[in-house]
């Protein structure tokens, strides 16, 4: 059955690549809508032992590190059929206070020999009653509490000034704060003007002073197109401002082949090495989660020895299908014996 499952998926994932690639996703999204696979046992994830349990602070126990990144799920139309996939948490949004349309198609581009994608979506979203009456109708939400933690990516209107920017936040926060685990607060997308330019110091204790007593469950995602001054200055920041942790990082500003952010496997290096600028700054007292670059067990590793906590991946899903954390905890476990280490709590750090 399992092996059929495996079989079907990868066909799937193979037709879906034939399509040019929003299309792909659009289509890929309303059969996963369906949940279609709830009658059939999940994907084994296999060694599910202690090796591969991580603790993320603010978010609890998991199984394993592997999370599902924001921007795959926008609207949590599959948060059910998503979690069978066997991710250990997922990031819907970027959610806005607002619907809005995001940037012209096309804003989606697939480049096979680089595995990598390039988007300009422009936080395309339902806005916020949308996306809560969905998620308050779905009792799969409450259902997967305990094992797939839910976290809402925030993201501001495009037509929102910067000086409202934090009121938008404060709106997509109080709209699901009894039903995410987690939040993100988005200043890193390169496709909404002006968006990164909030990322100061000075901003982030302005946040801070705004969310109060909540501030310690609101996580930033930063960009990777810093220089590491300024990069490090906002890491002392965010320590300064109390808040649950990093996600590091967005995707990477690119004007060729197309505009827009770059992910997949050029993005590794860049996402791996501002965790390592974050490191020195907090020697891990802040909480980290890597994003970027993700396609191999090897790649989850890496990330962990470098402080994250845990992983979110986005680019690796399309490419390697919906059975895809499966096949990257084997290889990491594979990884991580070969490095000489019994557990990636272990690993965390080693880098250094």
């Amino acid at each position: 059955m399992i092996n059929f499952q495996q079989h079907f998926a990868e066909l799937g994932t193979k037709a879906l690549q034939q399509l040019q690639p929003e299309l792909a996703h659009d289509v890929g999204m309303k059969f996963l809508s369906f949940d279609p696979f709830r009658f059939l046992p999940p994907p084994t994830i296999a060694p599910l032992d202690v090796s591969c349990q991580v603790n993320v602070p603010g978010i609890g126990l998991l199984s394993h590190p592997v999370g599902l990144a924001a921007g795959f799920d926008k609207n949590a139309v599959a948060i059910s059929a998503l979690a069978r996939f066997g991710f250990s948490s997922i990031e819907i949004g970027a959610v806005t206070p607002l619907a809005q349309a995001g940037n012209p198609r096309p804003r989606l581009f697939r480049y096979r020999s680089e595995q990598s994608l390039i988007n300009r979506m422009g936080f395309n979203n339902d806005g916020i009653e949308a996306i809560r009456a969905r998620l308050n109708a779905a009792k799969s939400v409450a259902d997967s509490k305990a094992t797939c933690p839910l976290g809402i990516n925030i993201g501001k209107n495009k037509d929102t000034v910067p000086g409202a920017a934090i009121d938008d936040f404060l709106q997509v926060h109080a709209g699901f704060k009894n039903l995410a685990q987690f939040f993100v607060i988005n200043l890193s997308s390169p496709n909404t003007p002006g968006l990164r330019e909030l990322a100061t110091p000075e901003f982030i204790a302005e946040m801070a002073r705004q969310f109060g007593a909540e501030v310690n469950k609101i996580w930033i995602k930063f960009d990777p197109d810093m220089n590491r001054d300024t990069f490090q200055k906002l890491i002392e920041a965010t320590g300064d401002a109390g808040m649950a942790g990093l996600v590091l990082t967005n995707t990477h500003r690119v004007t060729a082949p197309e505009s827009g952010g770059l992910s997949g496997r050029p993005l590794l290096a860049r996402s791996n090495t501002a965790l390592e600028w974050a490191w020195d700054v907090h020697r891990g007292k802040i909480p980290m989660i890597g994003v970027g670059g993700i396609l191999t067990g090897r790649d989850i590793v890496e990330k962990i020895s470098r402080g994250a906590s845990a992983v979110q991946i986005y680019t690796a899903l399309a490419y390697r299908g919906p059975w895809v954390v499966s096949s990257l905890l084997n290889e990491a476990v594979i990884h991580l014996r070969e490095r000489g280490f019994a557990s990636l709590t272990e690993a965390c750090g080693s880098h250094y």
